[in-house]
């Protein structure tokens, strides 16, 4: 009887360990595959979402001919209405100057007082920003800051394009 509790206990260690999750640290190899995969992620997750439109200076000219090296550096082209004009932010810098949590706030807070009312952000899932976030960092600091946001009524000293009031 006692031999058969030894024998059960043992096999319900057995169970226990062989269902419980593995300890075992990635290996390189496997880091970088999963490093790989979540940078793919976040690059396809701003192709998609067309944040190369605006952040891309000459991406709407040149498309695919402007290499990833050059993506997000913001721009000068100004998008004025009813609360004044805005310029595409350096996602570069940005992002490679907050942590992670705060792009997450910052991305879940865009306003409707943005020329992006169609903007997705708020609504992407969160594994999708922590993608875009960590393939916008992997891209490295780069470029100048935007200039700084107009209030309404200045006219811009630099190229505009006018967009209605959305209301």
């Amino acid at each position: 009887m006692y031999h058969r509790f030894i024998v059960f206990l043992v096999i319900m260690l057995a169970v226990i360990v062989g269902c419980s999750k593995s300890s075992k640290p990635l290996s390189t190899p496997e880091i970088k595959r999963q490093q790989s995969t979540e940078l793919e992620r976040g690059r396809h997750a701003i192709e998609i979402m067309g944040c190369n439109f605006c952040h891309t200076p000459d991406y709407m000219v040149k498309r695919s001919n402007i290499p990833e090296k050059d993506w997000l550096v913001g721009g000068t082209l100004g998008f004025r209405g009813p609360q004044g004009t805005s310029y595409p932010t350096n996602l570069r810098l940005l992002l490679n100057n907050m942590s992670e949590e705060d792009w997450l706030i910052l991305a879940k807070r865009m306003s409707e007082d943005s020329p992006m009312i169609w903007v997705m952000l708020p609504n992407t899932p969160e594994q999708d920003l922590r993608a875009i976030y960590r393939f916008v960092r992997h891209l490295g600091p780069k470029g100048n800051p935007a200039p700084a946001r107009l209030p309404a009524g200045v006219t811009p000293p630099t190229q505009y394009v006018e967009y209605p009031d959305p209301h």
